[in-house]
C-alpha cells in the first residue's frame, strides 16, 4: 500500500583530471566565495537575495564570470554566515565551486560549465556502472553540482511514493555490530578495528612530529582520509542490507535518537582515557545517514526514538536494572528472564515506536501466538 510521496535525494560521484584552467576557475570562484563573505559580514543581510543585491556588482566589475557564479558564490557565502559561532570574518579556505542546474550540462560521460558567454570549459568524467546509471536514468531530476580540485558531485532527485508498512523494525546501533528486534545481528567489528587501529597511528605521527607541524597535519589528513574511506565501505555495505532487509519485509525503520551520546563521554565522568576515545569514534551518526537516505530513496520510512534506557529496561516486564554496567547477557532481578543486551535494547525501542500495527496482520500474529501456546501446552502435558 501506498501512502504519500517523498522526495529523495542521491549524490553521485565522479573523479576527474584538472586541468590549469579548472584550478584557476576554482580559485576564482572561492575569490568569490571570500569576497561575499567579506560584504555579508560588514553589512549583515537578512537573506541570500539581500546579500547577492549588495555584492553582485562589486563581483561583477571584478571577475566578470557568468552571472550564475555570482548567484552560487553568494548561496555559499551566506550559508556560511548563517552559521552564528564565527565572531570573525569566516573564509573558505579550500578550492570548490558550486553550479546550479541551470548552468551545467552532462554530454554523455562529460561535464560542460560556462566561463563566458558561449565559452565553455569540457570536464572528461571518470566513473563505474553505477555512476553512469544515474547519470542517464531519466527518471531523475539533475540538482547542482559541486567541483572540487579532484571529483565532482552531482545530485539528483526523485519523488517516491512512501510504501505503508505492515510492520516495524528496530535496531540497536553499537560499536561493534548491529542488533534488530527481528534477531537478526549486523558485523560491525571491522569498522572498530580500523578506527582503532588508526587511532595509534595518528598517535604515532603526533608524537614523532610535534616539531614539524606542516608534516604533521598532512600526515594525520593523508591517514584520516584511508581511515574514513575503509570504514564508510563497511558502513555502506551493512546499512544496504538493512535497507534490503526492509524493503523486503515491506517493514518501518526504527533508530535510537543519539543526539548527546558523546556528552557522556568527556573527561572527569569516570571512565577512562581508552573508553573515552572508543566513544569518540564510534561512527553512529554515519551509519544512521546511509540507513535514513537509502530508505528516504526506497520509499520506507524511518523513525527515531528517544534512547534513555534502552539496554538497562527489561522488554518482558519494564524494570530498569540501574546496576547494570557492561554485562552482555544479564536476568532481570524482577522477573528473572535472561537478556542479550543488543536485542532486549532493540526490542524497547520499537516498543517506543508511535507505528501501530495494521489489526488484520494483527490478529494473524495473535492467532498464530495461541496456537503456539496452545501446542507447547499439549507438549507440557506429555
Amino acid at each position: 500500500m501506498l501512502c504519500g510521496s517523498l522526495r529523495a535525494v542521491k549524490a553521485v560521484k565522479f573523479s576527474y583530471v584538472p586541468t590549469v584552467e579548472m584550478l584557476s576557475l576554482l580559485e576564482t570562484f572561492r575569490c568569490m566565495v571570500n569576497d561575499a563573505l567579506r560584504i555579508g559580514f560588514e553589512k549583515k543581510p537578512r537573506s541570500r537575495f539581500q546579500l547577492i543585491t549588495m555584492a553582485y556588482s562589486d563581483l561583477k566589475d571584478r571577475y566578470g564570470l557568468h552571472t550564475h557564479y555570482i548567484l552560487n558564490a553568494c548561496e555559499c557565502a551566506f550559508a556560511m554566515l548563517r552559521n552564528r559561532k564565527w565572531r570573525k570574518q569566516p573564509y573558505a579556505r579550500h578550492l570548490f565551486m558550486k553550479l546550479d542546474n541551470q548552468t551545467h550540462k552532462f554530454d554523455q560521460n562529460s561535464l560542460r560549465i560556462p566561463t563566458l558567454p558561449r565559452n565553455f570549459i569540457h570536464i572528461p568524467l571518470i566513473g563505474g556502472e553505477y555512476q553512469s546509471s544515474l547519470l542517464h536514468d531519466s527518471s531523475l531530476k539533475r540538482g547542482s553540482v559541486t567541483i572540487t580540485e579532484s571529483s565532482v558531485v552531482l545530485a539528483v532527485t526523485k519523488t517516491v511514493e512512501e510504501v505503508k508498512p505492515s510492520k516495524a523494525v528496530a535496531y540497536d546501533i553499537n560499536e561493534k555490530n548491529v542488533a534488530s528486534s527481528d534477531g537478526e545481528r549486523f558485523d560491525l567489528s571491522d569498522v572498530a578495528g580500523v578506527k582503532h587501529q588508526y587511532s595509534r597511528i595518528r598517535a604515532s605521527i603526533a608524537k614523532k612530529t610535534h616539531n614539524d607541524r606542516r608534516t604533521k597535519q598532512s600526515l594525520l589528513a593523508k591517514y584520516g582520509k584511508r581511515e574514513k574511506h575503509r570504514s564508510t565501505q563497511v558502513l555502506h555495505r551493512i546499512s544496504k542490507e538493512i535497507v534490503a532487509d526492509a524493503k523486503k519485509s515491506n517493514s518501518r525503520i526504527v533508530l535510537e535518537r543519539l543526539t548527546y551520546i558523546r556528552s557522556s563521554s568527556r573527561r572527569g565522568n569516570g571512565q577512562r582515557r581508552e573508553m573515552r576515545g572508543r566513544l569518540n569514534r564510534w561512527g553512529f551518526h554515519e551509519l544512521q545517514r546511509q540507513i535514513e537516505y537509502k530508505a528516504k530513496w526506497e520509499g520506507i520510512p524511518v523513525e527515531y526514538v528517544r534512547a534513555t534506557l534502552t539496554s538497562k529496561t527489561c522488554s518482558q516486564c519494564g524494570n530498569i536494572n540501574r546496576k547494570l554496567r557492561f554485562e552482555k547477557c544479564w536476568a532481570c532481578p524482577s522477573c528473572g528472564v535472561q537478556h542479550d543486551r543488543d536485542f532486549n535494547a532493540a526490542r524497547n525501542i520499537l516498543a517506543r515506536s508511535r507505528f501501530k500495527e495494521p489489526a488484520a496482520v494483527r490478529s494473524a500474529n495473535e492467532g498464530l501466538a495461541n496456537e503456539g501456546m496452545v501446542q507447547l501446552e499439549t507438549v507440557t502435558e506429555c
